[in-house]
């Protein structure tokens, strides 16, 4: 279907009552989530709402959704264009109005709080993690990310002590957002807090639910431990990373190593790695309980006969673990999907 074959058939679902219709629009929005062309439908069905609203609500939308006529999501994306092209001081203009609208609107209260979550998997982890006793309210936009860019902004223009500060804001609008981790991890790499830098590395690792993620994390376990001179256990890292991505710039450190300690490279033990994280308070692996908040939703899946779902956190758990059984079960219902032309 076109978009405005998918807007058209969406709009046939308004009922003429307001309080009724933005939960239907809500919930479209949730069901063309994961398609091709989200992105467009998302943006059809915020100017659908738009249009519905009352006059004294949109009044109350414009302070919240618009920036001199603009919604949040355009300015968005014309920041990161901005910044595709090298233009970063542009960019920040456009991203410090993002950010200064959205701290200034979406602001926690003593009983609900905003939160940008990309999936169903975020939102629950979250539910585990925090249990939270406030009303959760998701805005439109995707606030955790938006204000990440401004930090982003901030971080190339040598303000990593800002960007810090402002993508600790991103994180409160999404805690599960790791790309925001990541990011915070740069800013203490510049700043050289060794301390910080090793505090976010763990964070991230607790949240982490791709082997890309975990590798990206291992990786920065390397920077840290050449930052403080640990150079065996920065090899342990670097080559454990490996396990789970393949990086190009793992070959380039691994030699910076050998530069400095004019020793011969040579794979760890497993014994070696595990002393290692066992020294640093961690361990290897995915974190057990983002494993197992995964298999409770493909459980959940399989019981509701989900096949996008299955297939979604099935590959999910196998990336973690590895797991045989898991395999089989992954490549079943794979087969099923390219079967029933769902592939």
């Amino acid at each position: 279907m076109t978009i405005n074959e998918i807007m058209e058939k969406i709009r046939e679902g308004l009922t003429g009552e307001y309080s009724v219709d933005m939960v239907y629009l809500e919930s479209q929005a949730d069901k063309y989530r994961s398609a091709k062309n989200a992105k467009e439908i998302e943006s059809a069905i915020a100017d659908l709402a738009y249009e519905i609203l009352p006059d004294d609500k949109r009044e109350v939308l414009n302070k919240m959704m618009y920036i001199d006529g603009k919604r949040l999501d355009v300015v968005f994306a014309e920041a990161n264009k901005l910044i595709q092209e090298k233009k970063i001081d542009e960019s920040f203009k456009l991203t410090e109005a993002l950010y200064t609208k959205i701290r200034m609107n979406y602001r926690e209260t003593e009983s609900e709080v905003y939160l940008s979550f990309r999936n169903t998997l975020e939102h629950q982890l979250y539910l585990y993690f925090y249990r939270p006793s406030k009303k959760l309210v998701r805005p439109v936009f995707d606030l955790s990310q938006m204000v990440l860019l401004h930090g982003y902004n901030l971080l190339e223009l040598g303000r990593a002590e800002e960007a810090a500060r402002v993508i600790n804001d991103a994180i409160r609008y999404n805690p599960m957002n790791t790309d925001a981790y990541f990011e915070l991890a740069e800013c203490y790499k510049s700043l050289h807090d060794h301390d910080q830098l090793l505090s976010v590395i763990k964070e991230t690792l607790e949240v982490a639910v791709t082997p890309v993620q975990l590798s990206r994390c291992y990786c920065n376990l390397g920077f840290y431990c050449v930052e403080v001179k640990d150079y065996d256990r920065a090899v342990c890292f670097y080559y454990e990373s490996l396990i789970y991505a393949d990086h190009p710039m793992v070959p380039a450190e691994l030699h910076h190593i050998h530069t400095i300690t004019k020793k011969k490279i040579v794979p760890p033990t497993r014994d070696e790695v595990n002393e290692a994280f066992a020294h640093y308070g961690m361990k290897c692996g995915a974190n057990e309980d983002v494993v197992g908040v995964i298999t409770a939703l493909a459980k959940e899946a399989v019981e509701n006969k989900d096949l996008p779902a299955i297939r979604f956190y099935l590959h999910m758990q196998h990336g973690l673990t590895n797991d045989p059984e898991i395999k089989e079960m992954m490549d079943r219902y794979d087969t099923l999907a390219k079967e029933r032309g769902q592939a």
